[in-house]
This record gives C-alpha cells, structure tokens and sequence, in this order.
C-alpha cells in the first residue's frame, strides 16, 4: 500500500524519503514502457544540478524498502543501457476519505499486487550477450583491483599498476565506459559483492583477477563477469616472465574487446605497443613504483622513483610526463596553503614536460604535461586548452586529468563545458571526485542560487567545514547577509576560532555591516591563505590591500592568481589600475 511516505509490503510499513516514493510513483504511472535515466532525472529532481547517483541511491533504497533483486527483480526491471520498468502488476485501489494533496492521489489509488511474487522470481533480467545493441549507450565496465599474492610483500604496487594499465587501454575504445581507476580502488580493501559493486558503479560489467609473483616469474588470472546476471563470461590464466607485463595488459584488453564484441577503435594503442616494447622491466618497475607512492601522498619517493626510471631509460616519455606532473601537483598543494614557495618547481616541470613530447607526444599524460606548462609557465590559453582536449580524449577517465582540465575551463570562462564535464567525473568514478566542481561552475558563472543548491544536495558527502565554507563564500558574493548569518557562526567554529570571537564577529556583522565585520575577522583566522585574504578585504572595501597581497601572488607565481579575472570577489577591483595591470600581465584581458 502507498500512503504518504510509507509503503506497506507484505504486512510491514516501511518509510521512505520523499524522493524515493516519487521515483516509486513515476514508475508506477509509466509501466507500460521502459524509463530511461534521463528522464528519471529530468522529471524528479527538475531545476536542481545533481550528480548522475543520486538516481542510483534512490534507485537502491527503493529496491530495499520492497525486498527487490535486480538480478531476478520482481517489481523493478533494469533494461541493460535503456533504464528501467515497473514490471509488478497494478490494480486501483478506493481512497481513504481523508484530506490529502492532490500530488499523492494517484499514489493512494493504485497498489503493488505482491501476492504472486514466485511468477516473477522466475523473469531473468535482460542483459544481451550482444553488447553491441540498439542502443548508442557505451557498455559500463569497472576493472576492479587485482589482487597481489607473493612472498614479496613490497612489490604489491605491480597489481596496482596492471590494473591502471588495463583500465588505460580499454577507456581507448569508444563504445567502452570504463570507471576510473581512483573509484576502483576503494574495493582495493574495502571488499564488497558484486551486487554492490554494481549498485555504486552502475555497470553492467566486471574485470577481475590476481597477481602472483615469484622471482622474475609472474602468474596472472583474469575473469570477465557479466555483473547484472552474475555469470562467468571468460577467464585466463597468463604464466609469463615478468618483462612480458605489456604483452599480458594488452592481451586481456584484446579479450575483453572480443568478448563484449566490440570493434576496436584504440587510437594509439597500436602504435605505441613498438614504444612500450623497448622499455627495460626494471625502468617499468620503477615506473609503477612511482605511480604507487605518487597515489599514496608519498611525494619524494614518487620523484626518486620517476627519476631512477628515466635514469634506466632516458626515452621514457611517460616517466618524464608523470614527474611533471608530479612537480606541478606539489606547486599546487603550495599555491591553496598560500606558500610563498608556490611557483617554485613550474620551470622544472615545464623542462620535463618539453623533453616528454620530444620523445613521444602520444600519452595522455604528456598532454597533460604541456597543457599546464602552457596555462601556468607561458599564459597561451589557446595551447593549452588544445592540449588538454587531447589528453582528455585519450584518458577520459582519469581524475587528475578531469581536475586540471575543469580548472582551465574555469579559468577561460567556459563555465558550461566545465559543469558538463564535471557531471562527466561523477559518471567515471562515482565514489571517488571532487564534490565541488559542479559548484565551481555556478559559483564562477554567477548563478549564485543555483552553487547554493548543489552544495545542499551534496550535503551528504561534502564534510561540514567545506560546506558551509562554500555556503560563506556564495553568500558574499550574491550578497545575501541572511545567509551569511547563517552560516558565518559554523564555518568560524570550523576554522578554531574561540566562541567569544565568533559572538564579537556577529555583533559586528549585525549591527555595523559587513565591512567591519570581515575587516575584524580576516587577521584572526590564521589558516586562511593570502588568496582568501585578498578576497575577504575585497568584500569589504579594501581594495589596496586585497591588490597588494594579489600583486605578491602574481610575483610569486602562485597557481590561484589565474582565476583573479573571474573571482566574483575581485569585481569591486575592475577599475582599480593596479589589478588591471595584474590582468594584463596574466594575459587575461
């Protein structure tokens, strides 16, 4: 029975959030025919920007609430690259006469025939074998870890490394999506059924397999699962010398590519093999070293081990490209702490980026490489957003990928392209992205409500220093004081502030503005770094002193400075000759 936000199934009454019932409810009046997940979207969270899971957690707490399968489903169908249907026969129901909104009648008068659910247990979900269907929707895959056994307990990193590469070589095929590498390896530990995995990721299928190594000899399984049914598909035991890594990553790439049938459209995958090929194993195993370390924080000892790998091999684009990056990571972590070393390693990444592309400009990375060379060492926006679109076409799944390329979007001013593709990051690797970007987006682009409501649908995942920071920011620049004194007290408890300074904060907030208020608080935050600093004095009238410290930034070259032009609090700063000569010398005019 439906009834408000309840449903009674087989005599129990079970709550449900208010989305939920009404992704019950649309189902219910749209049974006739498959609803796609855009629709889904469209309908049920109409003017809100949120990310593609919110269906998926929706669409899971509905399933539990009426003790569904979707491997043998018996009310709720999922239609493999369709979307789903309600499947349970429905009869009307009399209403209670009781006072209700209209929204709800059609709710109350129908109700889910439960009483011949062994007829449906019997109804397999449809998944073609034929990847290739009618549908011009890619097929979902995930590459889970491979597990690592050996008595060799510091070479676990060659697992990890076999599972990026493999994820590397397949997101090269068009009708493949493949789900991030950073989003796969939470199962790394955390280690979950397929079900679940299906359910976080929203795939149809899964890669799996180990890694086991002894001496220079390594043993490598792997197995192709169809997810929705849960079947074994294929699965191969590969017994090599550990030089043959690159022939084993490529094999399985091929398999699965054979086993979805799927045409191959790998761009450079065949061109490069000869390049990989002449690649030492010991320079490879430093390579996958590094990778490791870089990916665990470990920042120093992914620099040592990218550069034994060049050392091994002097023509290794992608060791120079990845230490490139790494240095240009560390300017980055320096420019946000407000460092007055940031700006420091942008020529030494730049020189390596430079020797990469001459050795081989084929690699996503390498793009990468000399997409931030460009944006942060010369100013040529036009270069690198040329070469960001190439690393993204190349490795568009890829987190670190997705991250600076938003950034240079943000920083161009194409702020939908960067919500698109922030809503791309969240489809690639649903457990593991930045929850803000789409945010960015709006807060830059100046649709202030808008940033407001997408950082309170993503309450749930955003801690709530970063939210309500996001809620101060947004407030001072659209001006709204109500929500700035709503927010104000929490985000200075964040920042350790005492209480009695946050009382006199909001005394002076309420009863002299917020000229005063922020002209109080800027020096008593010690954690705020110069940028925020310049934006605080800006909101409040300041503006030789936000210009001085900006004029510092620019100096030093502080990665933060680029998105000067576009920061909604520097506006104040437009006619000030000062700021328009840091625009200048920014090449963002």
């Amino acid at each position: 029975m439906l009834d408000g936000l309840s449903i009674q199934n087989k005599h129990q009454l079970k709550d449900l959030d208010l989305k939920v019932m009404q992704l019950l409810v649309y189902l219910i009046n749209n049974r006739e025919r498959v609803v796609s997940r855009n629709e889904l979207l469209d309908q049920l969270w109409k003017n809100q920007v949120v990310a593609d899971d919110v269906l998926n957690v929706a669409m899971s707490s509905l399933r539990k609430a009426l003790g569904d399968d979707f491997k043998a489903p018996i009310y709720i169908k999922t239609v493999s690259r369709k979307g789903y249907q309600l499947i349970a026969p429905v009869k009307a129901m009399s209403s209670k006469s009781r006072s209700i909104n209209l929204s709800w009648l059609v709710a109350i008068l129908l109700v889910l025939v439960i009483a011949i659910p062994l007829f449906f247990q019997f109804i397999p979900v449809v998944v073609s074998s034929d990847s290739k269907s009618n549908s011009n929707q890619a097929v979902r895959l995930a590459v889970l870890p491979f597990d690592y056994y050996s008595s060799i307990k510091n070479r676990e990193y060659i697992a990890d490394g076999l599972t990026e590469a493999i994820i590397n070589r397949l997101v090269q095929e068009s009708d493949l999506q493949v789900t991030s590498r950073t989003s796969v390896m939470q199962y790394k530990v955390n280690k979950v059924s397929i079900k679940e995995v299906v359910e976080q990721l929203n795939v149809e299928w899964i890669l799996e397999g180990s890694v086991q190594l002894e001496g220079d000899k390594v043993q490598v399984t792997a197995q192709l699962i169809n997810a929705v049914k849960d079947v074994h598909i294929w699965s191969e035991t590969y017994q090599r010398n550990l030089s043959d890594l690159f022939e084993i990553q490529a094999e399985v790439a091929a398999q699965i590519v054979t086993r979805l049938n799927l045409s191959s459209k790998q761009r450079t995958l065949n061109n490069s093999n000869s390049t990989l090929s002449k690649i030492p194993a010991a320079a490879y195993d430093r390579f996958l070293q590094a990778q490791f370390f870089h990916y665990k924080g470990e920042n120093e000892k992914a620099i040592n081990a990218y550069q034994q790998a060049i050392d091994l091999y002097p023509y290794y684009a992608e060791a120079y490209a990845h230490l490139s990056h790494v240095y240009f990571f560390l300017d980055l972590a320096k420019s946000y702490s407000g460092s007055e070393q940031a700006g420091e390693f942008i020529d030494k990444a730049s020189k390596l980026a430079i020797n990469a592309l001459q050795i081989d400009p084929n690699p996503a990375y390498v793009q990468l490489a000399m997409a931030l060379k460009y944006l942060y060492q010369d100013y040529d926006y036009q270069a690198a957003g040329q070469a960001f679109q190439l690393a993204f076409e190349r490795k568009n799944q890829d987190l670190m990928i997705l991250e600076w390329y938003i950034e240079y979007l943000l920083i161009t001013e194409q702020f939908n392209k960067a919500e698109q593709l922030a809503k791309h990051m969240v489809a690639s690797s649903p457990l593991a992205y930045n929850k803000s970007r789409a945010y960015d987006a709006l807060y830059y682009r100046g649709d202030f409500k808008k940033a407001a409501l997408e950082v309170t649908n993503k309450a749930a995942i955003i801690s709530a220093g970063y939210r309500e920071t996001l809620y101060v920011w947004n407030s001072l620049a659209s001006g709204n004081d109500d929500a700035l004194l709503s927010h104000a007290p929490l985000f200075l408890k964040e920042s350790k502030l005492p209480q009695n300074t946050i009382d006199e904060f909001m005394v002076l907030l309420k009863e002299q503005g917020r000229s005063s208020a922020l002209n109080f608080i800027v020096e008593k935050i010690p954690a705020f770094n110069n940028y925020d600093k310049a934006k605080f004095y800006a909101w409040a009238g300041e503006n030789d002193k936000a210009i001085l410290l900006l004029q510092t930034l620019v100096k030093g070259r502080n990665l933060e400075v680029l998105k000067l032009a576009i920061e909604p609090a520097f506006k104040s700063l437009s006619n000030e000759p000062a700021y328009i000569a840091l625009v200048k010398q920014l090449k963002l005019n």
